[in-house]
């Protein structure tokens, strides 16, 4: 965890300043970096990267959202079960049971290997949605 907190400082430094007249490519650039060294974009770390950058915070969480390739989540796909009583009535929790069974996994959690992240949520107008 101290290597990528070292790494994270001295790509900062390479950066610093650079993106603040408008260079939105020397942002992406270190955004990917970021990307490739946590997983994500972190937003925490985004806004550590608004600072360096001399850009704007809605800037860099605009552009982690927009670009392929850039997440702020530390999981790959995200699966959002509808508890809703109208869901629920019609399946709901035991779709979210046999996902959670098949996961290993409680809403509002990671799978180990960061591939799933389990989420509930009431009334999404059918049961289950996946962000691939």
């Amino acid at each position: 965890m101290e290597e990528k907190k070292t790494i994270l400082e001295s790509t900062l430094e390479r950066y610093r300043g650079t993106a603040g007249a408008g260079d939105q490519q020397a942002l992406i650039a270190l955004l990917r970096e970021v990307q490739q060294l946590y997983g994500c974009v972190p937003t925490v770390i985004q806004q550590r990267i608004a600072q360096a950058t001399e850009t704007s915070p809605s800037l860099v969480a605009a552009l982690v959202k927009r670009i392929p390739g850039l997440t702020e989540a530390e999981y790959r796909h995200q699966i959002t079960v509808c508890t809703g009583p109208r869901c629920s009535s019609k399946g709901g929790i035991a779709v979210l049971r046999a996902i959670q069974d098949a996961l290993g996994i409680l809403p509002g959690e990671t799978t180990t290997d960061g591939r799933f992240h389990l989420e509930t949520r009431n009334c999404l107008k059918n049961v289950v949605t996946l962000r691939m």
